[in-house]
């Protein structure tokens, strides 16, 4: 049996759920109609395609070194 506390949080997140869809629901249509329903504005696949080109021409190297103290100063 589901406790008082998780009733109002069920409630709580079903609002915001519900909220949200009908705020954001007419702006995801609009712009899927402006999109033809590709959900990419004009110029994105150019940009997405530079991108792509930018990042794999681009290597980046890591080099390591690693130190370990040195036993010259050490009294006997």
């Amino acid at each position: 049996m589901l406790s008082g506390r998780m009733v109002n949080v069920l409630l709580a997140v079903g609002i915001g759920v519900g909220t949200g869809v009908y705020v954001f629901q007419p702006l995801l249509r609009e712009y899927q109609n402006e999109t033809q329903g590709t959900w990419m504005r004009p110029g994105d696949e150019q940009r997405l395609k530079s991108w792509h080109n930018e990042k794999s021409s681009t290597t980046t190297t890591t080099t390591t070194t690693t130190t370990t103290p040195s036993s010259t100063n050490q009294e006997k």
